[in-house]
């Protein structure tokens, strides 16, 4: 058995992707070494042990890797099937929120399950990616079948329940990647148009209907002096302009003493302070050698659902990335979103875990597929 399991395992990795994996185990090394400088200020803010975050931070990391390597063993089949359960779950969890959900900042985003925290609508990405690729690429393959209807539906569905948190942000983030996945797959040019003038009229209804995202959009347009979000945003640029090109230091950052979210939203300002700009330009790099190499090896798979799959999940990937560091350097409205695999945040270093399992198990050799799960 010890020996089955050994040729299974030398199989998988022979068959996947090294390079992305890598850059994967690399990203969430980096997180850990990132966790211990920013997370004691927070915890003993909040009345904690200094080493609180850090320890749940470590305890994710290993079963981050064991959802990884297990999505990556299975096959395109399962994948889409467990993609169409854990929507529905997904569904069910949000509805809970509503209901019995911890309220933190004005929001329900959050259920307590066995003293853990989990946000279900994380795990909403991978899920709408797949499914979408899964119903758009059925209809390429039958014209009868109603497949951009049928993702119009799934978003539908989806989206009122997330502005009932509210969570504009995620909102915005499956919509675009739904859009984007449409586009990609050979959308017509007037659906295109329409699909745009709705997503514009959208944004302006939530403007006028939603009093959290009109104050956002108004600070980031508008600052004043005093404000809540303008003082952060300060003390963001001035953390990456003390840390220079070689940083202050580990432990050695005041910018995380001065933020609540500064191991979270805002982390990336702490890696500038304590790290410097060198490791800042490593943490991007890392990131593009992983999208460019997944999108490189993905160009060679056969089949459009491959490609419409593979290309949702690095689109939102690469949205959370830009959204997180935009955030820091002032360069879009405030947004809580998280940096995947670096920030703290179980459910979205989770769910980053199954999207980059599900590249993994795409882009892996064909030869690998007779022994998959």
């Amino acid at each position: 058995m010890a020996l089955r399991l050994s040729g299974l395992f030398k199989r998988w990795f022979m068959s996947i992707d090294r390079i992305i994996l890598s850059a994967a185990l690399a990203l969430l090394a980096i997180g850990i070494w990132v966790s211990i400088a920013s997370t004691p200020a927070v915890a003993m803010k909040l009345g904690l042990p200094p080493f609180y975050f850090v320890k749940q931070h470590i305890l994710i990391v290993p079963i981050a890797v064991f959802i990884m390597v297990f999505v990556s063993f299975l096959q395109v089949r399962h994948i889409r099937r467990l993609a169409l359960i854990g929507y529905f779950i997904c569904i069910g969890l949000i509805i809970c929120t509503l209901i019995f959900g911890i309220e933190i900042k004005g929001a329900r985003r959050w259920l307590s399950l066995f003293g853990f925290s989990l946000q279900p609508s994380e795990f909403l990405k991978p899920t709408i990616a797949i499914l979408t690729a899964w119903l758009v690429s059925e209809q390429y393959r039958d014209r009868q079948f109603p497949g951009i209807m049928l993702s119009s539906i799934c978003i539908a569905l989806i989206i009122p329940l997330l502005l009932f948190q509210p969570d504009v942000g995620m909102s915005v983030v499956l919509v675009l990647t739904w859009f984007a996945q449409l586009f990609i797959s050979g959308l017509s040019i007037f659906m295109i148009i329409g699909f745009t003038l709705l997503s514009i009229g959208a944004l302006v209804g939530l403007y006028f209907v939603l009093p959290h995202f009109a104050s956002r959009i108004d600070k980031f347009l508008l600052p004043t002096d005093g404000d809540t979000d303008l003082y952060q945003i300060q003390k963001s640029i001035e953390a990456f302009k003390s840390g220079g090109l070689w940083g202050k230091g580990p432990g050695e950052g005041v910018i995380k003493t001065l933020l609540p979210d500064s191991h979270s939203d805002f982390v990336f300002s702490v890696i500038g302070e304590e790290f410097g700009f060198i490791v800042c330009i490593l943490i991007i790099a890392l990131f593009i050698i992983l999208i460019i190499r997944s999108i490189s090896q993905i160009m060679k798979s056969s089949g459009l659902f491959n490609f419409i799959a593979v290309f949702g999940v690095l689109f939102q990937i690469t949205l959370q990335v830009l959204i997180n560091i935009c955030t820091a350097l002032n360069l879009i409205p405030t947004k809580g979103m998280t940096l995947p695999f670096i920030s703290y945040g179980g459910s979205s270093m989770l769910a980053t875990a199954i999207s980059l399992g599900i590249v993994l198990s795409i882009t892996k050799k064909s030869f690998l597929n007779s022994n998959s799960f």
